[in-house]
Protein backbone atom coordinates (compact mmCIF):
# COMPACT_ATOMS: atom_id res chain seq x y z
CA UNK A 1 0.00 0.00 0.00
CA UNK A 2 1.41 3.14 -1.28
CA UNK A 3 3.00 5.36 2.37
CA UNK A 4 2.28 8.60 -0.02
CA UNK A 5 -1.69 8.13 0.46
CA UNK A 6 -1.87 8.65 4.11
CA UNK A 7 0.94 9.58 5.68
CA UNK A 8 -0.64 10.55 9.00
CA UNK A 9 -1.05 6.98 9.63
CA UNK A 10 2.40 6.85 11.34
CA UNK A 11 1.56 9.09 13.94
CA UNK A 12 -1.30 6.44 15.37
CA UNK A 13 1.24 3.56 14.80
CA UNK A 14 -0.49 1.87 11.63
CA UNK A 15 2.29 2.81 8.77
CA UNK A 16 5.70 2.04 8.75
CA UNK A 17 8.03 5.32 8.59
CA UNK A 18 10.58 7.68 10.84
CA UNK A 19 7.47 9.63 12.09
CA UNK A 20 6.06 6.22 14.02
CA UNK A 21 9.35 5.02 14.62
CA UNK A 22 11.37 8.94 15.90
CA UNK A 23 8.41 10.99 16.61
CA UNK A 24 5.87 8.58 18.21
CA UNK A 25 8.09 5.81 19.21
CA UNK A 26 5.62 3.11 18.19
CA UNK A 27 8.18 0.37 18.72
CA UNK A 28 8.13 1.04 22.29
CA UNK A 29 4.35 0.90 22.53
CA UNK A 30 2.01 -2.03 22.26
CA UNK A 31 2.61 -4.75 21.35
CA UNK A 32 5.74 -3.37 22.29
CA UNK A 33 9.52 -3.58 21.96
CA UNK A 34 10.45 -6.11 18.93
CA UNK A 35 13.85 -6.88 17.39
CA UNK A 36 12.96 -4.29 14.92
CA UNK A 37 12.23 -1.33 16.91
CA UNK A 38 15.45 0.56 15.84
CA UNK A 39 14.72 0.19 11.97
CA UNK A 40 14.12 2.96 10.38
CA UNK A 41 11.12 2.30 8.61
CA UNK A 42 9.33 -0.45 10.26
CA UNK A 43 7.51 -2.27 11.21
CA UNK A 44 4.27 -1.87 10.95
CA UNK A 45 2.70 -2.05 14.23
CA UNK A 46 -0.63 -2.85 12.19
CA UNK A 47 -1.57 -3.93 9.32
CA UNK A 48 -2.12 -0.73 7.61
CA UNK A 49 -5.60 -0.37 6.56
CA UNK A 50 -6.71 -0.33 2.60
CA UNK A 51 -8.54 3.19 2.46
CA UNK A 52 -8.43 3.97 -0.94
CA UNK A 53 -9.56 1.68 -3.92
CA UNK A 54 -8.10 2.18 -7.35
CA UNK A 55 -11.39 4.04 -9.43
CA UNK A 56 -11.79 3.84 -13.00
CA UNK A 57 -10.90 7.42 -15.69
CA UNK A 58 -13.62 10.11 -15.72
CA UNK A 59 -14.01 11.15 -19.18
CA UNK A 60 -16.65 13.62 -20.79
CA UNK A 61 -16.45 17.57 -21.14
CA UNK A 62 -13.60 19.94 -22.15
CA UNK A 63 -10.13 19.51 -21.57
CA UNK A 64 -9.97 22.83 -19.82
CA UNK A 65 -13.09 22.40 -17.67
CA UNK A 66 -11.74 18.76 -16.53
CA UNK A 67 -8.35 20.27 -15.40
CA UNK A 68 -9.88 23.24 -13.43
CA UNK A 69 -12.26 20.51 -11.81
CA UNK A 70 -9.65 18.34 -11.38
CA UNK A 71 -7.73 20.97 -8.91
CA UNK A 72 -10.56 21.70 -7.16
CA UNK A 73 -11.06 18.44 -6.29
CA UNK A 74 -7.75 18.37 -4.45
CA UNK A 75 -8.29 21.61 -2.96
CA UNK A 76 -11.61 19.99 -1.38
CA UNK A 77 -9.90 16.77 -0.63
CA UNK A 78 -12.16 14.98 -3.22
CA UNK A 79 -9.49 12.06 -3.89
CA UNK A 80 -11.47 9.99 -5.59
CA UNK A 81 -12.64 12.68 -7.96
CA UNK A 82 -9.48 14.37 -8.52
CA UNK A 83 -7.73 11.07 -8.83
CA UNK A 84 -10.82 9.80 -11.41
CA UNK A 85 -10.23 13.01 -13.56
CA UNK A 86 -6.66 13.07 -13.52
CA UNK A 87 -6.69 8.97 -15.38
CA UNK A 88 -8.48 10.13 -17.97
CA UNK A 89 -7.06 13.30 -18.80
CA UNK A 90 -3.39 11.64 -18.70
CA UNK A 91 -4.83 8.52 -21.41
CA UNK A 92 -4.45 11.42 -24.34
CA UNK A 93 -0.64 12.38 -24.88
CA UNK A 94 -2.17 15.52 -25.83
CA UNK A 95 -3.33 16.57 -22.67
CA UNK A 96 -0.15 15.93 -20.81
CA UNK A 97 1.59 18.77 -21.08
CA UNK A 98 -1.47 20.75 -19.63
CA UNK A 99 -1.83 17.91 -17.08
CA UNK A 100 1.75 18.15 -16.22
CA UNK A 101 1.39 22.02 -15.52
CA UNK A 102 -1.80 21.63 -13.13
CA UNK A 103 -0.55 18.73 -11.09
CA UNK A 104 2.83 21.02 -10.19
CA UNK A 105 0.39 23.60 -9.54
CA UNK A 106 -1.80 21.73 -7.11
CA UNK A 107 1.26 20.77 -5.24
CA UNK A 108 2.85 24.09 -5.09
CA UNK A 109 0.04 25.81 -4.10
CA UNK A 110 -0.80 23.97 -1.07
CA UNK A 111 1.98 24.69 1.44
CA UNK A 112 1.79 26.04 5.08
CA UNK A 113 1.91 29.84 5.78
CA UNK A 114 4.28 28.83 8.64
CA UNK A 115 5.88 25.81 10.38
CA UNK A 116 6.06 27.91 13.77
CA UNK A 117 3.68 26.92 16.52
CA UNK A 118 2.34 24.43 14.00
CA UNK A 119 3.96 21.52 15.54
CA UNK A 120 3.06 18.25 12.86
CA UNK A 121 0.53 19.69 11.06
CA UNK A 122 2.22 21.02 8.00
CA UNK A 123 3.07 20.57 4.49
CA UNK A 124 6.61 21.36 4.41
CA UNK A 125 6.82 21.26 0.60
CA UNK A 126 6.02 17.40 0.03
CA UNK A 127 3.20 17.68 -2.02
CA UNK A 128 5.07 19.70 -4.90
CA UNK A 129 7.56 17.34 -4.15
CA UNK A 130 5.95 14.45 -5.13
CA UNK A 131 4.26 15.71 -7.89
CA UNK A 132 7.29 16.89 -9.59
CA UNK A 133 8.04 12.93 -8.89
CA UNK A 134 4.96 11.87 -10.74
CA UNK A 135 6.26 13.50 -14.07
CA UNK A 136 9.61 12.73 -13.99
CA UNK A 137 9.35 8.98 -13.31
CA UNK A 138 6.31 8.82 -15.72
CA UNK A 139 8.29 10.77 -17.88
CA UNK A 140 11.10 8.22 -18.04
CA UNK A 141 8.72 4.79 -17.22
CA UNK A 142 6.28 5.93 -20.34
CA UNK A 143 2.61 7.42 -18.89
CA UNK A 144 1.22 4.44 -20.41
CA UNK A 145 3.34 2.38 -18.01
CA UNK A 146 2.79 4.29 -14.52
CA UNK A 147 -0.94 3.64 -13.53
CA UNK A 148 0.63 2.52 -9.70
CA UNK A 149 2.68 5.83 -9.77
CA UNK A 150 -0.67 8.07 -10.43
CA UNK A 151 -2.25 5.61 -7.54
CA UNK A 152 0.61 6.53 -5.27
CA UNK A 153 0.74 10.42 -5.92
CA UNK A 154 -2.46 12.19 -7.34
CA UNK A 155 -4.70 10.82 -4.07
CA UNK A 156 -2.00 11.98 -1.72
CA UNK A 157 -2.29 15.74 -2.99
CA UNK A 158 -5.70 15.52 -1.70
CA UNK A 159 -5.46 14.46 1.61
CA UNK A 160 -4.87 16.15 4.65
CA UNK A 161 -3.77 18.74 5.20
CA UNK A 162 -4.36 20.98 3.03
CA UNK A 163 -3.08 24.58 3.69
CA UNK A 164 -3.80 27.58 1.14
CA UNK A 165 -3.52 30.59 3.59
CA UNK A 166 0.14 31.42 1.90
CA UNK A 167 -1.00 31.07 -1.45
CA UNK A 168 -4.22 33.40 -0.73
CA UNK A 169 -1.67 36.58 0.81
CA UNK A 170 0.60 35.95 -1.90
CA UNK A 171 -2.22 36.36 -4.48
CA UNK A 172 -3.96 38.73 -3.23
CA UNK A 173 -0.43 41.28 -2.79
CA UNK A 174 0.14 40.24 -6.63
CA UNK A 175 -3.54 41.37 -7.58
CA UNK A 176 -3.37 44.56 -5.51
CA UNK A 177 0.80 45.43 -5.84
CA UNK A 178 0.84 45.14 -9.93
CA UNK A 179 -2.19 43.86 -11.30
CA UNK A 180 -0.27 42.88 -14.52
CA UNK A 181 2.17 40.28 -12.41
CA UNK A 182 0.81 37.42 -15.66
CA UNK A 183 2.72 39.56 -18.13
CA UNK A 184 5.87 39.23 -16.34
CA UNK A 185 9.00 38.11 -18.25
CA UNK A 186 10.72 34.75 -17.19
CA UNK A 187 13.97 35.98 -17.89
CA UNK A 188 15.25 39.84 -18.47
CA UNK A 189 17.67 42.07 -18.95
CA UNK A 190 17.86 43.20 -15.69
CA UNK A 191 18.95 40.84 -13.58
CA UNK A 192 19.61 41.40 -9.87
CA UNK A 193 22.88 43.35 -8.87
CA UNK A 194 25.03 42.90 -5.92
CA UNK A 195 23.24 45.14 -3.92
CA UNK A 196 20.15 43.50 -4.70
CA UNK A 197 21.67 40.00 -3.64
CA UNK A 198 22.62 41.17 -0.30
CA UNK A 199 19.14 43.13 0.19
CA UNK A 200 17.49 39.89 -0.45
CA UNK A 201 20.01 37.60 1.74
CA UNK A 202 19.85 40.01 4.52
CA UNK A 203 15.48 39.80 4.38
CA UNK A 204 15.64 35.95 3.78
CA UNK A 205 18.18 35.20 6.72
CA UNK A 206 17.59 37.78 8.96
CA UNK A 207 14.66 39.01 8.54
CA UNK A 208 10.89 39.00 8.33
CA UNK A 209 7.73 37.68 6.03
CA UNK A 210 7.42 41.46 5.23
CA UNK A 211 10.79 41.82 4.21
CA UNK A 212 11.08 39.25 2.10
CA UNK A 213 7.56 40.25 0.08
CA UNK A 214 9.10 43.94 0.07
CA UNK A 215 12.20 43.01 -1.62
CA UNK A 216 10.98 40.47 -4.33
CA UNK A 217 8.09 43.04 -4.97
CA UNK A 218 10.87 45.81 -5.95
CA UNK A 219 12.82 43.32 -8.04
CA UNK A 220 9.68 42.39 -10.17
CA UNK A 221 8.81 45.95 -9.92
CA UNK A 222 11.65 47.67 -11.53
CA UNK A 223 11.55 44.68 -14.35
CA UNK A 224 13.68 41.88 -13.14
CA UNK A 225 12.29 38.52 -14.53
CA UNK A 226 10.63 35.58 -12.94
CA UNK A 227 13.65 33.01 -13.38
CA UNK A 228 15.88 36.03 -12.43
CA UNK A 229 14.48 36.11 -8.79
CA UNK A 230 13.96 32.94 -8.68
CA UNK A 231 17.70 32.10 -8.84
CA UNK A 232 18.23 34.80 -6.47
CA UNK A 233 16.69 32.99 -3.90
CA UNK A 234 18.38 30.22 -4.68
CA UNK A 235 21.79 31.85 -4.61
CA UNK A 236 20.85 33.72 -1.32
CA UNK A 237 19.62 31.14 0.34
CA UNK A 238 22.86 29.15 0.56
CA UNK A 239 24.32 31.71 3.11
CA UNK A 240 21.85 30.59 5.55
CA UNK A 241 23.53 26.69 4.75
CA UNK A 242 27.38 28.39 4.83
CA UNK A 243 27.75 30.50 7.48
CA UNK A 244 24.90 29.78 10.01
CA UNK A 245 23.34 26.28 10.68
CA UNK A 246 25.66 24.00 12.76
CA UNK A 247 23.06 21.19 14.06
CA UNK A 248 22.62 18.24 12.06
CA UNK A 249 19.16 18.33 12.77
CA UNK A 250 18.69 21.58 11.80
CA UNK A 251 19.25 21.19 7.89
CA UNK A 252 15.81 18.98 8.09
CA UNK A 253 13.29 22.12 7.23
CA UNK A 254 15.45 24.49 5.66
CA UNK A 255 16.80 22.33 2.76
CA UNK A 256 12.92 21.21 2.55
CA UNK A 257 12.34 25.03 1.45
CA UNK A 258 15.46 24.50 -0.77
CA UNK A 259 13.76 21.68 -2.70
CA UNK A 260 10.35 22.98 -2.82
CA UNK A 261 11.96 26.08 -4.35
CA UNK A 262 13.98 23.92 -6.87
CA UNK A 263 10.21 22.80 -7.84
CA UNK A 264 8.72 26.67 -8.51
CA UNK A 265 11.83 26.64 -10.89
CA UNK A 266 11.67 23.73 -12.99
CA UNK A 267 7.84 24.38 -13.47
CA UNK A 268 8.61 27.92 -14.64
CA UNK A 269 12.04 26.29 -16.96
CA UNK A 270 9.13 23.53 -18.62
CA UNK A 271 5.77 25.73 -18.14
CA UNK A 272 3.72 28.68 -18.99
CA UNK A 273 1.88 29.57 -16.29
CA UNK A 274 -0.01 33.44 -15.23
CA UNK A 275 0.84 32.18 -11.59
CA UNK A 276 4.23 31.33 -11.97
CA UNK A 277 5.13 34.83 -10.41
CA UNK A 278 3.46 34.22 -7.38
CA UNK A 279 5.26 30.43 -6.67
CA UNK A 280 8.94 32.71 -6.78
CA UNK A 281 7.16 34.83 -2.92
CA UNK A 282 6.34 31.42 -1.38
CA UNK A 283 9.33 29.24 -2.14
CA UNK A 284 11.34 32.85 -0.40
CA UNK A 285 8.91 32.43 2.41
CA UNK A 286 8.79 29.27 3.41
CA UNK A 287 12.81 29.60 3.43
CA UNK A 288 12.58 32.21 5.51
CA UNK A 289 10.03 30.65 7.92
CA UNK A 290 11.86 27.69 8.67
CA UNK A 291 15.22 30.00 9.14
CA UNK A 292 12.87 31.72 11.71
CA UNK A 293 11.50 28.77 13.25
CA UNK A 294 15.02 27.07 13.64
CA UNK A 295 16.15 30.12 15.83
CA UNK A 296 13.27 29.61 17.87
CA UNK A 297 15.45 26.50 19.28
CA UNK A 298 18.23 27.05 21.72
CA UNK A 299 21.60 26.53 20.73
CA UNK A 300 23.12 23.62 21.52
CA UNK A 301 26.64 24.15 22.96
CA UNK A 302 27.97 20.46 22.22
CA UNK A 303 27.91 21.10 18.42
CA UNK A 304 29.13 24.06 17.60
CA UNK A 305 30.97 23.89 13.89
CA UNK A 306 34.64 24.61 13.85
CA UNK A 307 35.49 27.21 11.17
CA UNK A 308 36.18 26.64 7.75
CA UNK A 309 39.12 29.02 7.60
CA UNK A 310 40.98 26.80 10.20
CA UNK A 311 41.71 24.54 7.58
CA UNK A 312 42.55 26.51 4.39
CA UNK A 313 45.75 26.48 4.49
CA UNK A 314 45.87 22.68 4.77
CA UNK A 315 43.75 23.00 2.15
CA UNK A 316 45.60 24.78 -0.29
CA UNK A 317 47.88 22.40 0.29
CA UNK A 318 46.65 19.78 -1.70
CA UNK A 319 47.52 19.35 -5.53
CA UNK A 320 44.56 19.97 -7.27
CA UNK A 321 44.85 16.75 -8.96
CA UNK A 322 44.02 15.02 -5.89
CA UNK A 323 41.76 17.28 -4.07
CA UNK A 324 38.59 15.37 -5.28
CA UNK A 325 39.82 12.21 -3.93
CA UNK A 326 40.30 13.86 -0.41
CA UNK A 327 36.92 15.81 -0.47
CA UNK A 328 35.28 12.61 -0.92
CA UNK A 329 36.59 10.92 2.07
CA UNK A 330 35.96 13.97 4.29
CA UNK A 331 32.65 14.06 3.45
CA UNK A 332 31.82 10.47 4.04
CA UNK A 333 33.68 11.14 7.55
CA UNK A 334 30.87 13.79 7.86
CA UNK A 335 33.75 16.16 8.72
CA UNK A 336 32.11 19.33 7.13
CA UNK A 337 34.93 22.20 7.92
CA UNK A 338 37.48 20.38 5.93
CA UNK A 339 35.38 19.47 2.88
CA UNK A 340 33.99 22.79 3.19
CA UNK A 341 37.67 24.31 3.44
CA UNK A 342 38.20 21.83 0.21
CA UNK A 343 35.53 22.77 -1.98
CA UNK A 344 36.32 27.03 -1.26
CA UNK A 345 40.16 26.24 -2.47
CA UNK A 346 39.00 24.27 -5.54
CA UNK A 347 36.46 26.44 -6.68
CA UNK A 348 39.17 29.69 -6.29
CA UNK A 349 42.03 27.34 -7.57
CA UNK A 350 39.92 26.17 -11.19
CA UNK A 351 37.13 26.92 -12.97
CA UNK A 352 35.98 22.87 -13.30
CA UNK A 353 32.97 22.73 -11.64
CA UNK A 354 31.49 18.92 -13.05
CA UNK A 355 33.88 16.93 -11.60
CA UNK A 356 33.51 18.51 -8.45
CA UNK A 357 29.87 18.07 -8.17
CA UNK A 358 29.67 14.45 -9.52
CA UNK A 359 32.28 13.79 -6.07
CA UNK A 360 30.10 15.19 -3.87
CA UNK A 361 27.31 13.33 -5.34
CA UNK A 362 29.25 10.56 -5.38
CA UNK A 363 29.57 10.62 -1.28
CA UNK A 364 26.19 11.27 -1.05
CA UNK A 365 25.06 8.10 -2.80
CA UNK A 366 26.97 6.20 0.03
CA UNK A 367 24.37 7.35 2.37
CA UNK A 368 20.65 4.97 2.22
CA UNK A 369 17.78 5.25 3.89
CA UNK A 370 16.77 8.86 3.27
CA UNK A 371 15.57 10.17 0.41
CA UNK A 372 16.13 14.33 1.48
CA UNK A 373 20.44 13.72 0.85
CA UNK A 374 19.59 12.36 -2.56
CA UNK A 375 16.73 14.96 -3.23
CA UNK A 376 19.20 17.57 -2.25
CA UNK A 377 21.96 16.44 -4.53
CA UNK A 378 19.01 17.24 -7.45
CA UNK A 379 18.22 20.37 -6.08
CA UNK A 380 21.79 21.36 -6.31
CA UNK A 381 22.98 20.10 -9.36
CA UNK A 382 19.66 21.30 -11.44
CA UNK A 383 20.04 25.11 -10.20
CA UNK A 384 23.91 24.88 -10.18
CA UNK A 385 23.29 24.29 -13.68
CA UNK A 386 20.67 26.75 -14.14
CA UNK A 387 21.64 29.30 -12.36
CA UNK A 388 22.63 33.09 -13.71
CA UNK A 389 23.66 35.03 -10.72
CA UNK A 390 27.21 35.93 -9.54
CA UNK A 391 26.56 33.75 -6.75
CA UNK A 392 26.10 30.56 -8.54
CA UNK A 393 29.27 29.34 -6.79
CA UNK A 394 27.70 29.50 -3.41
CA UNK A 395 25.25 26.42 -4.61
CA UNK A 396 28.39 24.25 -4.72
CA UNK A 397 29.26 25.56 -1.02
CA UNK A 398 25.98 24.61 0.35
CA UNK A 399 25.59 21.14 -1.21
CA UNK A 400 28.70 20.08 0.32
CA UNK A 401 27.66 21.69 3.54
CA UNK A 402 24.51 19.86 3.64
CA UNK A 403 26.13 16.28 2.56
CA UNK A 404 29.03 16.71 5.30
CA UNK A 405 26.85 17.91 7.80
CA UNK A 406 23.49 17.21 7.68
CA UNK A 407 22.12 13.98 10.33
CA UNK A 408 21.89 10.46 8.25
CA UNK A 409 19.42 8.32 9.81
CA UNK A 410 21.36 5.60 8.59
CA UNK A 411 25.02 5.83 8.99
CA UNK A 412 25.78 3.02 7.03
CA UNK A 413 26.51 2.08 4.18
CA UNK A 414 24.87 -1.51 3.25
CA UNK A 415 23.23 -0.75 0.03
CA UNK A 416 26.32 0.80 -1.34
CA UNK A 417 28.07 -2.23 -0.76
CA UNK A 418 25.70 -4.34 -2.50
CA UNK A 419 26.14 -2.37 -5.22
CA UNK A 420 29.91 -2.81 -5.18
CA UNK A 421 29.78 -6.68 -4.86
CA UNK A 422 27.41 -6.77 -7.38
CA UNK A 423 28.86 -4.42 -9.94
CA UNK A 424 32.34 -4.22 -8.84
CA UNK A 425 33.46 -0.91 -10.13
CA UNK A 426 37.03 -0.10 -11.07
CA UNK A 427 37.03 2.75 -8.55
CA UNK A 428 35.26 0.98 -5.71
Amino acid sequence: MPQGLNVWEQVICEFPGHYARDGEQCGRKFPGPDEHVNRFDGPAWNVPKIYFADHDPIEGGSVEGRLVRMNWAIAEGDKAEAYGLFLGLARDPANRQRLKDAILFAGITDLQDTIINRGGYQNIGHKALRARALIDIADYLGWDNAHELFYTVVPDLACSPRLYGLWTEISNICRMEFPEHASIPKRSDKPLTERELDILTEAIVWGGPFDVNAAIMGFFKRGAGILDVGDAVIACFQRYLIDVLEHPNAFLHPTHALDYMNVVQSWTRHHDNPHQVKAVFMGARFMNDTIRSNANFPRDPTFTLEPRQNHRVWADGIAIGRLLPVLKEHVLAQDAPRSCALVDSYLERTNERHDLLDTITYAACHWQNDPHVMRNCASSLEEFRHNRTSRRDDIVRGFVKHQARYVKRAPTHDCYQVYVDYFKPANA
